[in-house]
């Protein structure tokens, strides 16, 4: 085993240097992130393995370490090494940096697998906002780690999840990073830096030594407060000892109401595991079709429609589709083309009969007019605009008069009723009027500008969230 001298003996500060060689394989390359005291990250590389891997090797210093707690932190080191979950980094190795005699401290090393992509935190402080739909996904991804770590025998906390330790890699998704799971037997030799959370990410009872899982849903809950916010939980007010936020973020209220049990202060009050918060936050008013969020105040009331304008067409598991309809009328145009030609024509033909010839061609174009407009093609509701959804395909179309826009719906932040101020002018006067219109956001802005009233829309609005919520 190589022997590492370190000089400066009773410094936490060691000479680790780019290019230091331990266990005669793992080359450091450049500390990452910031280092706190008896605490060091690095890239390296695995000389081992051919062609070279990059790693990541945790060194932590400790002092006047026992044999007995030796053991302790090797069998902590064999939970970690055996963890099998996708999203977590893979334990690769674990080791005693050895000393001289003379020496009061212990550097213990852990390796693990390289997670190429960006923290949270970084993308953070590079100025990225995330949206509902962000955060919901990266919500659902890490209560999924945490299922599985707090189903364990014995279950494993992880203690300090925030920002900064949870890595979106380059598939866009998100890797749990930094267990502080390995530092828990450090606490018995009574090291004044052991790291046991972070302040406005870590609830009271861990800071007590009590942690238990609920503490570590009370750090994921700070965390998604952070992305939706932009806002460092300990930097935002607090109302006993809760997290004010709701108003720093445009979300849905159940999803608001699904992060404040998350960090309550009160152990009792939060949600006992991530198997209950997952099932809660997938509930129809908290899922991310929640984020279908009407940002209108009767966006829940159920209209009775007589003679309904809009009507659902098609409605399975996996397809939408609803029709706005109403009476097509000829356009100006057309009506003053078939004017002048069957005024044209009645001259003609009555031509003959000299000034009368005009005149029966009129009569001739009001009986035409009179018995066209009776015909069945003016009076049926004909479709005027449409929206159709295809969960299969993850996309929508939205249809106004002859214009087509096609969307995705994994895209859909929210979708609102939009009242908007409409003034006609005439000659003399000026009328104005509220018309409605539903806005869809994604990315872009898709508008449904039908002329429909407000109860229809709103009508249309709790079809398209049921449908959203069912086929979730």
């Amino acid at each position: 085993m190589t022997e590492l001298i370190l000089p400066l003996i009773n410094s936490t500060k060691a000479v680790f240097k780019s290019g230091l060689i331990l266990q005669d394989r793992y080359q450091l390359q450049h500390p990452l992130g910031r280092s706190a005291a008896g605490r060091q990250t690095w890239l390296a590389t695995d000389l081992s393995i051919e062609p070279p891997e990059s790693i990541i090797v945790k060194l932590l210093m400790f002092s006047e370490m026992q044999w007995q707690d030796l053991r302790l932190f090797e069998r902590e080191a064999q939970v970690l090494q055996n963890l099998d979950y996708s999203k977590i980094p893979r334990y690769r190795d674990y080791f005693l940096v050895n000393q001289t005699t003379r020496s009061t401290l212990c550097w213990w090393g852990l390796v693990q697998d390289y997670v190429q992509g960006t923290s949270l935190q970084e993308l953070l402080e590079q100025g990225k906002r995330f949206s509902q739909q962000d955060v919901h996904r990266i919500a659902e991804e890490v209560l999924q780690i945490l299922m599985y770590l707090h189903k364990l025998c014995p279950p494993v906390l992880h203690r300090d999840i925030k920002p900064s330790n949870l890595i979106l890699d380059q598939a866009q998704q998100i890797w749990l990073v930094d267990f502080g799971a390995v530092q828990d037997q450090a606490a018995l030799t009574g090291i004044s830096f052991t790291v046991v959370g972070t302040v406005g990410y870590a609830p009271l009872e861990q800071f007590w030594g009590r942690a238990v899982a609920a503490s570590d849903l009370y750090a994921l809950g700070a965390t998604l407060i952070h992305l939706l916010t932009g806002t460092a939980p300990v930097d935002l007010p607090q109302h006993n000892l809760k997290i004010q936020f709701s108003d720093r973020a445009t979300i849905n209220p159940g999803f608001v109401s699904w992060i404040e049990k998350l960090v309550e202060p009160a152990l009792e009050c939060r949600f006992t595991s991530a198997d209950e918060a997952y099932e809660a936050l997938n509930q129809p008013q908290n899922s991310l079709l929640g984020r279908i969020q009407t940002l209108h105040p009767n966006s829940t009331k159920k209209v009775q429609r007589v003679n309904p304008r809009i009507v659902v067409t098609e409605n399975t598991k996996d397809t939408l589709k609803i029709e706005f309809r109403g009476y097509r009328h000829p356009s100006s145009l057309f009506c003053f083309s078939v004017y002048f030609v069957v005024t044209l024509l009645g001259t003609f033909l009555f031509n003959s009969l000299g000034g009368w010839g005009f005149i029966l061609s009129q009569i001739v174009f009001c009986i035409f007019a009179v018995f066209d407009l009776r015909s069945p093609k003016f009076n049926q509701l004909s479709c005027l605009g449409s929206i159709w959804l295809d969960a299969s395909n993850d996309c929508f179309a939205v249809r106004n008069k002859s214009k087509s826009e096609v969307g995705r719906i994994s895209d859909i932040q929210y979708l609102s009723i939009i009242p908007t101020e409409v003034t006609h002018y005439t000659s003399s006067t000026a009328i104005s009027y509220t018309q409605f219109w539903v806005n869809i956001r994604t990315k872009r802005t898709y508008m449904l500008k039908w002329q429909a009233t407000e109860g229809e829309f709103i009508w249309l609005v709790n079809e398209i969230q049921n449908w959203l919520n069912a086929t979730k």
